[in-house]
């Protein structure tokens, strides 16, 4: 169903739902990561892992969950690649989120591309875009966590 970036599992632990105040949402992703309704590529546990901070110790205790790009990925980042104006190592899992979205036909989680206010002025050259292009479905992370079910009290 989810393929989640990099920007999802930092924004959504600093910034929306940070484990001492909502421990339910990193359970869920968790348990969603292991039963294959959510994955991530391994290039955003490198991303994740530059960082030695709490995000990155929670990903470590999952690593095994990331997962390394098939031949098939592999070769549709490339195509995806192409469609980035300028890709940078800082957005390196990007090509690989959305290729494995759009081989599987899941939808992408990220907070690239948007504010509180709406979509950013760079939108269509980020993943939001892409995906668009792509014909991918983009999601936040709020959005993830309903299609995964979640209902906290």
């Amino acid at each position: 169903m989810l393929v989640l970036d990099t920007s999802a599992y930092i924004n959504g632990w600093r910034d929306h739902y940070p484990p001492a105040v909502f421990p339910g949402v990193w359970t869920l992703i968790a348990d969603a990561m292991e039963n294959g309704a959510a994955l991530a590529p391994r290039e955003v546990f490198r991303e994740l892992g530059k960082k030695d901070d709490e995000v990155a110790k929670w990903a470590k205790a999952l690593e095994h969950l990331f997962l390394e790009p098939s031949e098939e990925v592999q070769a549709e980042a490339g195509s995806v690649l192409a469609l980035f104006p300028q890709p940078n190592t800082r957005n390196a899992a990007d090509p690989f989120v959305i290729a494995e979205a759009k081989i599987r036909g899941f939808s992408v989680v990220t907070y690239e591309g948007r504010s509180f206010t709406g979509p950013t002025k760079n939108w269509a050259k980020r993943m939001p875009g892409i995906c668009q292009k792509l014909d991918v479905a983009c999601l936040t992370l709020p959005e993830a966590l309903a299609k995964l079910g979640a209902r906290f009290a």
